[in-house]
């Protein structure tokens, strides 16, 4: 394997080094007509006098393009999906360095329906992948978690409420560059996937990123409405045990924007789980829970931003989530040993209360890409857990978890483009978390306990990065500083930790175009997993039979990162490959044992060293004008030095999903999606293969203006999640059928009550792609 992948590092990096004789020049930037946002990657065609195809390029991350060509052309066509293509004549350019082309969506003349099913996108850039969530039919009603759930590059785990990314849970979750407290499950819940521009998914982050996130970083980044005057959209969802309605809009002056998004959410669910266990000392438990849901989610969302003048923005934000759901878990224990059959009923609440206050400032110079930002967030987050816990109907203790979670984050951003061809950025952060735990415990007859769990943690970052090219290598080198603390008191056990690291993080991307829209990226960069609230807590629910373990002894987890891809965009053919390589040490991991009375413990171990290796690809094909089709696939393999922690030390996992989408008529379209997820390995249990169909249909009345989705889940009914666990001391099968990925019906309706026809302001939107307070 390991020789592979060298010989496929030294193929690529020798044929990127073949530069042919150039004598004529084209540079420029390619924009969106109406909203002047660069485009990346879009595709610069040169023809000859006899139409024929004779060089090519593609625009980088900051939507320019330098073509040095020696052949001898007459035009040529800029492209992108969703856009018409520009025909430009060579003879009509007055300076062929300074070339600046719009492309005009088609949606200002075809019909929207069209549209929708190409913006759905996915462009592979130098350090990150971008995925359009755009009008994809499986998203619309859904949340931020179903989103990702449709994504084969993300692996949802609900079962253990972990998001993966090449086989790996370790991963950094941002919302517009921003950390929460939440864990990843509860927040992407809270998120309505029509509120979703796009996803980053960063698998091989630059110094400009927080270092945190071993296999990467996933930014989810919110649209912000600026359409120039009134614009109001109204959205509901009706669906098998939930509904959803929401309002969202802007007003948009010459010199402010108001923005705003209101929104409630509510959902039940039984999900069915069957456990059954069985001891090295011969005992054997069964278990049987329907996991009975029941949530409200709350939201509002209001923005102002200043355009003082046309260098000079200034933004302000506030987001606000009331989250509340119960459960009533009346699990049915049976087969257990030297007992009879009995009944362990929980009574449960989760109270989430988060607001978020942000405030942006960025100056720009009159030179394209030179800018000053500076960026404040405060994310403050309120939890409650309160829970009863009775045995067959006899009451035995009540137990409240409390979390009040404070983050701070600022960040401090310049860029300054030195030439034509080299561009400087660095900059500096600071983030802070404070969190204050209190556990209440009272058992049956007895006097309430209270045990405290205070944490604290502060990061500084500074960064500088350089972005160079050379003929038509593209370079980015950065190296990152991080000093890292914590501190926490437990009164439960009376032990303190107070930890300090400091670290450099190098990262260098490389990237080389070919003629035809065909790219190839290069990328290293070092990552880190210090021990953090998650790791340390004492205080997470559990049960008699099941607990977890902080672990204030670990070490921190770091890693190595190497990846190369390719992709190559055609008119009707578009593929793409990345291979990887990660080298872990000090790997930190959820362990199970099992204490006195067969009661599962959980806990975070260092176990030593990981080399993992994995492939991902893309391919996308236009039939016809009708039907696009889309085949992603990717498969992870993990090897883990053998130690008496893991049951297993050859961990793999793997996707495949093929979406169709077919144009039924110039208003109804319609997609069917399959998916099938072979065994996962894990280091100790394995997931048995599922597979997955999902349709849904969409179309369009009033001029448009109204927009009604129908989305069947797992149409098959037989998605169910499959895991057994073995350890040295046990071995269990749970059976899990999730209602959220099972059978299950949703209808939506969006209907654009306003809209301003006039074109968006000119103006330089900031959407979190250049620098986020993470850093």
């Amino acid at each position: 394997m390991m020789r592979t992948v060298s010989f496929i590092l030294f193929f690529f990096m020798g044929f990127s080094i073949m530069i042919g004789q150039e004598i004529k020049i084209l540079k420029g930037t390619v924009r969106d007509q109406i909203t002047q946002e660069i485009i990346p990657y879009a595709t610069v065609a040169v023809y000859n006098n006899k139409k024929e195809l004779v060089d090519g390029i593609s625009t980088n991350d900051d939507g320019l393009f330098l073509l040095e060509t020696d052949k001898i052309f007459t035009y040529f066509e800029v492209s992108f999906i969703g856009y018409q293509t520009s025909l430009v004549q060579f003879s009509e350019v007055d300076d062929p360095t300074n070339i600046s082309i719009q492309l005009e969506s088609m949606a200002s003349t075809l019909e929207e329906i069209v549209i929708e099913a190409d913006r759905t996108t996915t462009q592979l850039k130098i350090d990150r992948k971008i995925i359009d969530i755009g009008a994809d039919l499986q998203q619309s009603g859904t949340t931020a978690l179903e989103a990702f759930d449709q994504i084969p590059d993300i692996q949802t785990d609900l079962g253990t409420g972990n998001i993966s990314l090449r086989g790996s849970d370790n991963v950094k979750l941002l919302i517009n560059g921003k950390p929460s407290s939440l864990d990843a499950v509860e927040l992407l819940e809270q998120i309505p996937s029509s509120s979703i521009k796009t996803v980053e998914i960063i698998t091989s982050p630059s110094a400009k990123y927080q270092a945190d996130g071993l296999s990467g970083v996933i930014n989810v980044v919110l649209k912000r409405n600026v359409n120039k005057g009134f614009n109001l959209n109204l959205n509901s969802a009706l669906g098998t045990k939930r509904y959803s309605y929401g309002i969202d809009g802007n007003y948009n002056l010459s010199f402010m924007n108001f923005r705003f998004n209101v929104s409630q959410s509510g959902r039940e669910m039984d999900s069915k789980q069957t456990i059954n266990r069985s001891f090295i000392n011969g005992d054997t438990q069964g278990i049987f829970t329907p996991h009975d849901f029941n949530g409200k989610i709350k939201r509002g969302i209001i923005g102002l931003d200043f355009f003082v003048d046309e260098h000079n923005e200034f933004s302000l934000g506030f987001d606000y989530t009331d989250d509340y759901h119960s459960f009533y878990n009346n699990s049915q224990y049976f087969d257990v040993t030297d007992r009879d059959d009995f009944t362990y009923t929980r009574n449960s609440e989760h109270s989430h209360f988060t607001s978020v206050f942000n405030a942006n400032y960025r100056r720009g110079f009159n030179k394209e890409g030179h800018f000053l930002e500076i960026d404040y967030n405060l994310n403050d987050n309120k939890n409650e857990y309160p829970s009863s816990d009775f045995e067959d109907s006899a009451f035995l203790f009540d137990q409240i978890i409390e979390e009040d979670n404070k983050i701070h984050a600022i960040s401090l951003d310049y860029a300054l483009p030195v030439s034509e061809k080299i561009k400087i950025e660095t900059g500096a952060s600071w983030n802070r978390s404070d969190t204050k735990n209190q556990q209440f415990f009272r058992p049956n007859n007895e006097i309430s306990t209270l045990n405290t769990f205070d944490y604290e943690e502060e990061l500084l970052g500074i960064y500088g990065l350089t972005k160079f090219s050379i003929q038509k290598l593209d370079w980015q080198v950065g190296l990152r500083y991080e000093y890292f603390s914590s501190k926490s008191q437990n009164t439960l056990n009376s032990s303190t930790t107070d930890l300090h690291f400091s670290n450099l993080f190098p990262s260098i991307h490389m990237g080389y175009t070919f003629s035809e829209g065909n790219t190839l990226g290069l990328g290293y960069s070092k990552r880190i997993s210090r021990p953090n609230l998650h790791h340390i807590n004492p205080f997470q629910l559990g049960n008699p039979f099941f607990r977890f373990d902080g672990n204030p002894g670990l070490r921190p987890e770091s890693s190595d990162n190497i990846e190369l891809n390719y992709q190559n965009n055609k008119r009707k053919l578009n593929w793409s490959v990345t291979t990887f390589y990660r080298y872990r040490k000090d790997v930190i991991l959820w362990v199970n044992t099992i204490e006195d009375n067969n009661v599962q413990v959980i806990s975070f171990q260092n176990i030593g060293i990981n080399h993992s290796l994995g492939i991902e690809a893309t391919v996308k094909y236009k039939f016809t004008k009708y039907w696009n089709t889309i085949l992603t696939g990717n498969y992870y393999y993990t090897m883990t030095d053998q130690n008496n922690l893991v049951t297993w030390d050859e961990l793999y996992s793997s996707n495949l999903q093929l979406k169709n989408t077919f144009k039924i008529t110039k208003k109804v379209s319609t997609d069917i999606t399959y998916r099938h997820t072979p065994k996962r390995q894990n280091a100790f249990n394995y997931i048995e293969p599922r597979h997955r169909v999902d349709w849904a249909v969409r179309a369009k009345f009033l001029n448009n203006k109204l927009t009604a989705n129908l989305r069947v889940i797992d149409v098959l009914d037989n998605n169910l999640m499959k895991r057994n666990t073995r350890t040295t001391e046990f071995s269990q099968r749970t059976v899990w059928k999730f209602q959220s990925q099972t059978l299950g019906f949703l209808f939506s309706l969006k209907y654009t009550l306003f809209k301003n026809e006039d074109r968006a302001r000119n103006r330089k939107e900031r959407e979190y792609r250049h620098n986020d307070s993470s850093n």
